[in-house]
């Protein structure tokens, strides 16, 4: 971000959901009123507005809830090395003029962590070291490209790899520890995490938002109470909550966060209400007697008394072998981006060709195929698409495509969308539709499974909101942890006035993710890649367009390009040799027949195979014109070390 601008750096940190304000450096101060952007982001029109008057503030982070993000603050060499002492380590920093800012995730669990100064502190809540400070809830920090401030961000990790925070507690010193019974510690009160933002959590933050002095909801002015106490309600029977402790649960509703409740009569129409459609929705949920038997959120001792004492054990280093082959090793299914169990994010334009390219490439993998353009290809593999955008013809069109490409899958791509069987409403937010999600998964018993896109998949899905990605994150881990790999197709933000065209969303989107892959369209026509958010061919220093036609006419003689894409990685957890940071593939069709066919550029791992089986070249002059090291062309090569 050196290079940008105040004004377009303070829009791209908007861009990832932080939320930013101008600093008058001869004061150090902010140079406006900021507190209200402690619950809520500026406007980009805010944004440009005060850095377009004072070119040249400082910019500073809010931190806290809101952006997701808290700083430990060293000022010298003591306050640092305090800081490793007590385990506040981050690959994510800023080096300021007098030492760093440690960067780490708030962890959006609902408590205020406030500033600490280590000058002023007694050693209760934070260490008493001058120098050593916190910067949380309701306290902001320089960002560069502010003068003295620079990112120094570990080799392989972005602003996004923050580990979240674990507040201090001072030590205990040796002579005053008694021993500690864990024997008290009962997890049966810990509560399942929802695969949704619960109404109780929805309510509870829009009452601060709105209502922050009275920290109630008045009655009327179209606030919703009765469709809130319904949905609550809802939400408490899915829990196989029935009766008495219904009403308990939708009464202590009520009491928290209205400043009147309905009447008795209405409170009770409503819990009827909600209990008869139970029934008549659910009838395998009650015994013969009518009594209601659902119970999904059982405890830890009443799903299996034996959790309470667990027979494994935990990791250590003299495991790391064992869990490497039971983790498959480096088994890909697509080389490099797609090992098996591991989660990954496509995303683009609309209309840039994200779904298409994964299509492609589950079809290649589906049908055995040992490359997919730049990418190779391990064994043939199942695969459920869930596909929740494109209706009957599209799909059938673009069936035909893919069999024409790479040849017939069998069963092993499945694709579900909403005109399959009964499932015409499924929502991955509600346990209906989870439920559908795992039906099919039993069915196709796939290795790899493909939600497209996470915006369809989850209707409604507040982007900016952290807490309502916790829902994909959960389902995403899940699914790895069964043994199955997934992607998520998601779409980028629209392209505007200094914006970056990332994902659109909370960075909370990220956690998660083990690789990012960017894809955008490459036009030839400079207008129509303007008017498209797309890449101007000729803006790079070797056009591809005519790269991949020769490519083409040397080896598919007739056929003709019409579309290329830029396949460009973003966060990748794990970088390989074997990855390259960007590469093309174009899709081309054959002007007599009307054949669809696939064509890329090379991988840095396909040249060096080309370079020895054609060109007769040694493996160390390969990775001398290559720039990789000699080991992994002797792998590359199938060579012994």
């Amino acid at each position: 971000m050196t290079t940008l601008s105040q004004v377009d750096a303070a829009l791209e940190y908007l861009d990832r959901g932080w939320s930013v304000i101008p600093i008058c450096l001869d004061t150090k101060r902010p140079r406006i009123e900021w507190r209200k952007y402690q619950t809520e982001l500026p406007t980009s029109e805010e944004v440009e507005r005060w850095w377009t008057v004072n070119p040249n503030d400082g910019i500073a982070l809010v931190t806290g809830e809101l952006t997701g993000l808290v700083v430990v603050d060293c000022d010298n060499e003591e306050a640092a090395e305090a800081a490793r002492q007590a385990g506040m380590v981050s690959p994510v920093k800023v080096q300021t003029k007098r030492g760093h800012h440690l960067y780490f995730a708030h962890p959006r669990d609902g408590i205020r962590r406030g500033p600490r100064a280590g000058v002023n502190t007694r050693g209760a809540d934070w260490p008493k070291i001058d120098g050593l400070d916190f910067r949380g809830d309701g306290g902001y920090v320089l960002l560069p490209p502010t003068k003295n401030y620079s990112w120094e961000i570990a080799a392989g990790c972005c602003e996004d790899d923050t580990p979240e925070w674990k507040d201090w507690k001072p030590s205990l010193k040796p002579d005053g520890v008694v021993g500690f019974d864990f024997s008290h510690l009962d997890l049966t009160a810990v509560r399942a995490q929802h695969s949704f933002v619960s109404e109780w959590d929805r309510t509870a933050r829009y009452v601060v938002e709105k209502f922050p002095e009275t920290l109630r909801i008045p009655s009327g002015m179209g606030n919703g109470r009765n469709e809130r106490v319904m949905r609550w309600i809802s939400e408490c029977i899915m829990e196989g909550l029935f009766g008495s402790m219904l009403r308990v649960r939708g009464l202590a509703f009520m009491r928290e966060f209205f400043e009147s409740e309905l009447t008795e009569h209405e409170f009770e129409a409503t819990c009827r209400s909600m209990e008869e459609a139970e029934r008549r929705n659910h009838p395998e949920r009650f015994d013969a007697s009518g009594e209601y038997i659902f119970k999904p959120c059982l405890s830890i001792h009443e799903q299996d008394p034996a959790v309470a004492s667990p027979k494994a054990k935990l990791i250590t280093m003299a495991d790391a072998e064992d869990l490497l082959a039971k983790a498959g090793g480096r088994e890909y299914l697509i080389e490099p981006w797609l090992p098996a169990q591991t989660i990954v994010q496509v995303y683009g334009y609309s209309g840039h060709g994200k779904s298409l390219f994964v299509e492609h490439c589950m079809a290649a993998l589906a049908a055995g195929r040992r490359s997919v353009g730049p990418f190779e290809i391990g064994k043939p593999s199942r695969v459920l698409y869930m596909d929740f955008e494109m209706g009957m013809g599209t799909i059938a069109r673009r069936l035909i495509e893919l069999r024409e490409t790479h040849g017939d899958t069998a069963d092993r791509l499945q694709i579900w969308a909403p005109f399959v069987g009964d499932d015409e409403d499924i929502n991955l937010r509600t346990r209906e539709g989870l439920a559908g999600l795992q039906s099919w998964i039993g069915e196709a018993k796939p290795q790899v499974v493909v939600i497209d896109t996470v915006r369809t998949g989850y209707p409604g899905l507040q982007e900016n909101d952290a807490a309502e990605w916790a829902a994909v994150n959960t389902l995403a881990k899940k699914l790895r942890n069964a043994g199955m790999a997934v992607i998520l197709v998601h779409h980028a933000n629209k392209p505007g006035e200094g914006a970056t065209g990332r994902e659109a969303g909370s960075t909370n989107q990220l956690t998660v993710l083990e690789t990012q892959i960017r894809i955008t369209q490459v036009f030839t026509d400079k207008d129509t890649a303007q008017n498209n958010a797309a890449l101007f061919d000729d803006d790079y220093e070797n056009p591809i367009w005519p790269q991949l036609q020769d490519k083409l006419e040397k080896n598919d003689p007739g056929f003709t390009l019409y579309m290329v894409m830029e396949v460009r990685y973003g966060k990748v957890r794990e970088w390989t040799e074997t990855h390259d940071r960007v590469q093309w593939i174009g899709f081309a069709q054959n002007n007599t027949t009307g054949a669809r066919t696939m064509v890329s550029n090379s991988s840095t791992k396909q040249r060096a195979k080309w370079m020895s089986l054609s060109g007769g070249m040694t493996p160390e002059a390969i990775s001398l014109k290559l720039g990789r090291p000699l080991w992994a062309v002797r792998e590359w090569l199938g060579l012994s070390a």
